[in-house]
């Protein structure tokens, strides 16, 4: 797996991949934090540190599983074999 990262193709992954992970990062922080104030009516200058752990928690998993799965579509297109076979 690693030979194949290292093509042309392969780097084309790889910056797909970190293409993609800059975007849900973003989306999801956004999201998350700002749910959370919105929800509960409750600023972000009150939270306590524990808070702001627990909500990275979740923006880092929900970013590692939206990565996973956005990714998916640009491995199929830029790792499949080239020589005509589906």
């Amino acid at each position: 797996m690693l030979a194949k990262l290292r093509t042309p193709e392969g780097k084309k992954f790889l910056i797909a991949v970190v293409i993609v992970f800059t975007i849900v990062v973003s989306l999801i922080s956004k999201v998350t934090f700002e749910g959370v104030e919105e929800q509960y009516n409750w600023p972000m200058e009150q939270w306590t540190l524990d808070m702001f752990i627990m909500q990275g928690a979740w923006v880092a998993i929900y970013t590692i599983m939206f990565t996973i799965l956005c990714s998916l579509p640009f491995a199929f297109y830029f790792l499949a074999p080239k020589d005509g076979r589906g």
